[in-house]
């Protein structure tokens, strides 16, 4: 593994510094025991590394799900030949060990920023003693500040930061891709989303849109599903045009909502659901 361990859950968080820059690798330490997990992680990655060595149905799993979410960018370190054909893994580069994957994972350029409104991944949060509310996340996108505003989606939960800090240090702001802790004013937020009061989320129970179903999930399709969406995991069922959740979830133009059976035995990814706008 690289780097050191800086936080353990149901994902663990691994992070180095190499030449300058900061690396985190995420970890779905409770998967395959629980879908989740996984399904975090992937939100919060920007660039997959997938060991394999030998298949079964959590790797078959775990194909399906990076083909439906279109997680395009990674490397594979297997001696095995494995069915990617047709999926978005025929991409990734390959690789025959750990050794040979850590060079690469330190030589990779950084992500090129997205534009447009700041918007970060929160994935868990808590109180400290003198301290007061602290929650940790991800920056996808944009700058936070000391003393800015925002929403954590779903709940619409109005937050203040008073202090941020990067690698446990003390800073005035943080930039895409950063792991991030803040002190902030307001109430503690279930995992989330983090945006500024004016975005492009919105929150809907019902969606119209079109369900494709996975070509490997090979039942029929019964009874409550989930849906997941950015740390979301909601109730649902779903038709082939329309999408109903238990409660409003986050969702923006172009997202994919990936359609889940956590109780199927043999594949728990069932397929994507893209609203229309």
């Amino acid at each position: 593994m690289v780097g050191k361990e800086t936080g353990k859950g149901d994902i663990s968080f691994y992070t180095t510094s190499f030449q300058g820059r900061i690396i985190t690798l995420l970890d779905p330490s409770l998967y395959p025991q629980k879908l989740q997990p996984l399904l975090y992680t992937l939100s919060m990655a920007d660039y997959v590394v997938l060991e394999v060595s030998q298949l079964n149905q959590y790797v078959g799993e775990l194909i399906v799900s990076l083909d439906l979410l279109q997680k395009d960018k990674g490397m594979i370190i297997s001696s095995i030949a494995l069915p990617l054909k047709g999926t978005v893994l025929e991409k990734y580069e390959k690789v025959e060990t750990p050794e040979a994957a850590k060079e690469k994972i330190l030589a990779l350029a950084p992500e090129t920023p997205e534009e447009g409104n700041t918007f970060a991944l929160v994935d868990s949060a808590f109180a400290v003693k003198s301290v007061g509310n602290v929650a940790l996340g991800v920056l996808k996108r944009g700058m936070i500040k000391k003393h800015d505003k925002f929403f954590v989606l779903p709940e619409k939960r109005d937050i203040e930061i008073r202090s941020i800090q990067v690698q446990d240090k003390d800073a005035a702001e943080a930039g895409p891709g950063t792991r991030f802790g803040i002190a902030f004013k307001g109430e503690l937020p279930e995992r989330g989303i983090l945006v500024p009061h004016v975005n492009e989320f919105e929150l809907k129970d019902i969606m119209n849109g079109q369900f494709a179903k996975s070509r490997f999930y090979r039942d029929e399709i019964r009874g409550k599903l989930h849906a997941y969406s950015n740390l979301q995991f909601v109730s649902a069922v779903v038709s082939e045009g329309e999408l109903k959740t238990e409660k409003p979830i986050a969702s923006r133009k172009g997202e994919l909502i990936l359609v889940c059976d956590p109780s199927n035995p043999k594949l728990r990814v069932v397929g994507v659901f893209t609203p229309t706008w």
